[in-house]
């Protein structure tokens, strides 16, 4: 049947406003595809930054493990793994392809690690995470090549059971191998400085003692002992010096000779190898070195303006501790060396204790060109590394 003009009109204005409809949905359509795409390019913008930053703070916290050298694992007591870092498993001298441990039994890698005397902890760290939240530790490790590291850490329960049972834990443990090497040495000189106290009261009381018997009078005491004891603190000057390990011979003999006369004075003559004494024998060493100086000025070669004192060492035989070292005071140019009428302090000084200190043997010549002393000592009173 026909269609009439208004229905054709009709149904043209119909399929205008089916077109426009179309047009404006397909136009909102693209749009919002647009405004869709813009906003997953922002997403995969801010998801990229996230990534990059999530990188940088990774980097920064395995660069802080690596500089505090520590490491960190993280414990399942369910499924009985543990989950380590690279940093932790360094540490732990461990190697494991994936990260992947386990926990318990033979194939327990951390319980492995442990030094044998310290592998009963493990039991105890178990115990600790079912009654409290962290707890802290320090243990050895031991590594396949044998070297010992001393660990200090933290636990920290992450999970528990119903019944209050730990099921994660994450650990965290820093190296403390230095600290306890430091507090070691700390303790060694503790007990080395109460050991060398106690020898250096036992010298100057014997000193003292010795001193007071051959004294006349209290200032005549006070001047002997005050000088003694100078020699016996220029002695100690020197082994501070090299931290306790010994004493240079002849920077010993110098710094016992100062007080006496000019260290560069032709009057003296220092002649011998460098060697280094022991800490112990500096001490006898450098008092018999005094009490001769003394002599020498008083009585011997140093009282007279020409005289010269000659002081050599040197090491007899073969290396080892088998060889011998000999040292020697040989006055010139000053009165003929007359004996004592008895023997004191001066004497024990240079002879009595010189042989019970360094198992040594001492010779004395008091000869018309000056007094003449000698003193040959096994080599075990120099510092091992020369012997």
């Amino acid at each position: 049947m026909p269609i009439d003009e208004d229905e054709e009109k009709l149904l043209r204005s119909v399929a205008l406003q089916n077109a426009k409809s179309i047009f404006l949905a397909r136009q909102r359509a693209e749009r919002e595809l647009i405004e869709s795409k813009e906003a997953l390019e922002r997403k995969t913008e801010e998801l990229t930054e996230a990534n990059r930053q999530l990188r940088e703070s990774e980097t920064r916290y395995r660069t802080a493990l690596a500089a505090g050298r520590m490491g960190t694992w993280e414990t399942d007591l369910v499924a009985r793994t543990r989950l380590w870092t690279r940093e932790g498993m360094a540490l732990f001298g461990l190697s494991l392809a994936d990260g992947r441990g386990h926990v318990g039994g033979d194939n327990d890698e951390y319980r492995s690690a442990l030094h044998p005397d310290d592998r009963h902890l493990v039991q105890k760290f178990h115990e600790l995470a079912d009654k409290q939240d962290s707890f802290t530790s320090e243990y050895r490790v031991v590594h396949p090549d044998g070297t010992i590291l001393w660990l200090r850490g933290r636990g920290q329960v992450v999970a528990r059971a119903p019944d209050g049972k730990a099921e994660r834990m994450a650990s965290v443990v820093t190296d403390v191998t230095e600290r306890k090497a430091a507090e070691d040495h700390i303790q060694f000189l503790m007990h080395e400085i109460s050991h060398r106290s106690k020898n250096l009261l036992t010298v100057i009381q014997s000193i003292a003692r010795r001193t007071a018997r051959t004294a006349g009078t209290m200032e005549e005491f006070e001047n002997r002992f005050e000088r003694r004891l100078q020699g016996l603190a220029a002695s100690h000057d020197v082994l501070v010096r090299k931290n306790w390990q010994g004493a240079p011979l002849a920077e010993l003999v110098r710094q016992q000779l100062v007080p006496f006369v000019e260290i560069q004075s032709s009057r003296f003559e220092l002649v011998g190898p460098d060697i280094v004494v022991t800490a112990d024998a500096a001490q006898a060493i450098g008092l018999a070195i005094h009490e001769l100086a003394t002599n020498a000025i008083k009585y011997g070669a140093l009282s007279a303006p020409t005289g010269k004192v000659r002081i050599s060492w040197m090491l007899d035989g073969n290396a080892g501790a088998s060889s011998q070292l000999a040292l020697n005071w040989i006055e010139q140019g000053g009165p003929p060396a007359t004996p004592p009428s008895r023997k004191g302090f001066g004497h024990v000084v240079i002879v009595d204790m010189i042989e019970r200190s360094l198992n040594g043997k001492v010779a004395v010549e008091f000869a018309v060109e000056g007094l003449k002393w000698s003193v040959s000592m096994p080599a075990t009173n120099l510092v091992s590394d020369q012997i």
